[in-house]
């Protein structure tokens, strides 16, 4: 009980804090406004020597007070002060505050009318501004929420598609060489063989995939973000896929300059690898894959390209969402190319980027994403 009353004090002691620092600030704003309007008012009556339109600069006054402090009392304390000051040393007689000459009470309550009224519908709209804006913040929050939801259930959907193929080609090869080695020869037992290590390669790649996208989907997309050079980044996933498809031909275009960009390198890497893995197996070309770097204003732009079959033009638009390659290909052609194109597109939104597909004019697929640049002095590129 005594620790949970300690509790309470501290949070009232808090609130106390936050609202005397509060007021503190609104009355600090409300008079800096108002000295500098008395100020100015005052340089023009000196220039002009007369009465003068000094009453519209504390108007503007009031304006800022009711914008920049909360509540609508300050706005109202400033438009009675401004009443009285502008009477007393704007108003003839100067120095001196009065009410009998003629007109000056329908001024005074004219002034001090317009000045409420100025300052309840400039702090009015400043509410409504900020309401707005929580509102929107709100929206935007649920609608990423949505958009997680809608996120997990198509990786849940790609997963149980592409888990239980690879899954039962490794346990159906599997059960044959348990069941036969005797029989098999030596090329049936390494094809088999063969045929069961592809398949875990392609279960590893998909663990990696998902992991990458567990990162960027499910706590706001914490990235481990540091400055790289792209040209290092792209090195180790082209090295990884030649492995992997020795008879595969890749071709590297990097430019001049060096392009260092804020990234987490090791998603980035599992981009290029699943763009370049994509160009392999679908595309039907393994002699001449580029990869081409290039800056595009302050974007580092990294572009992988196949000269082989292409997308169908007519579901290019939906390319990043639901992979369909050409109709010509086998139906198990596009395994795992959804899941690992909604990576790339998970991974490159978090950075800020674009992930951009094409058919190219000479044919084959265009697929490439851009990251912002960090600009290097240069004295550093010398």
């Amino acid at each position: 009980m005594r620790a949970e009353s300690q509790v309470k004090n501290k949070i009232r002691g808090e609130n106390g804090s936050d609202k005397y620092m509060k007021i503190l600030k609104n009355s600090i704003l409300s008079i800096a406004f108002f000295t500098l309007a008395f100020y100015l008012a005052e340089v023009l009556r000196r220039h002009t020597g007369d009465e003068n339109n000094s009453s519209l600069i504390f108007i503007v006054a009031i304006v800022l007070v009711a914008r920049f402090t909360d509540g609508y009392w300050y706005g109202i304390a400033a438009s009675a002060l401004s009443v009285f000051v502008v009477n007393y040393s704007f108003m003839y007689p100067f120095s001196h505050f009065t009410m009998r000459v003629e007109g000056y009470p329908v001024v005074a309550i004219s002034f001090f009318a317009a000045s409420v009224t100025v300052s309840a519908v400039t702090t009015r709209m400043r509410k409504e501004t900020a309401q707005n804006e929580r509102l929107y913040k709100e929206q935007a929050r649920i609608k990423l929420e949505v958009e997680k939801g809608m996120m997990r259930e198509n990786l849940l959907r790609a997963i149980s598609h592409d888990l239980r193929t690879p899954l039962t080609g490794i346990i159906g090869a599997g059960s044959v060489i348990y069941e036969n080695h005797d029989t098999l020869t030596v090329e049936e037992t390494e094809h088999l063989a063969e045929n069961i290590i592809t398949d875990a390669q392609w279960l590893i790649n998909m663990v990696e995939n998902l992991l990458s996208v567990t990162r960027t989907t499910e706590y706001g997309a914490k990235l481990n973000r540091t400055n790289e050079i792209f040209e290092e980044i792209v090195a180790m996933p082209v090295q990884k896929v030649k492995a992997r498809y020795p008879d595969c031909k890749i071709f590297v275009e990097v430019p001049e300059e060096i392009m260092l960009v804020p990234m987490d390198g090791l998603l980035i890497r599992q981009v290029l690898l699943n763009l370049l893995e994509n160009a392999v197996q679908h595309s039907g070309d393994r002699e001449n894959i580029r990869v081409k770097l290039y800056r595009d204003g302050d974007m580092a732009v990294c572009e992988v390209r196949d000269h082989g079959k292409g997308l169908s033009c007519e579901n290019i638009d939906k390319l990043i969402e639901d992979v369909v390659m050409n109709k010509d290909s086998v139906s198990d052609a596009t395994r795992g190319m959804g899941l690992g194109l909604s990576v790339c597109k998970s991974i490159i939104k978090a950075h800020g980027g674009f992930l951009e597909a094409e058919n190219a004019e000479d044919g084959g697929a265009v697929f490439k994403f851009g990251l912002k640049m960090e600009e290097i002095p240069d004295y550093e590129q010398q």
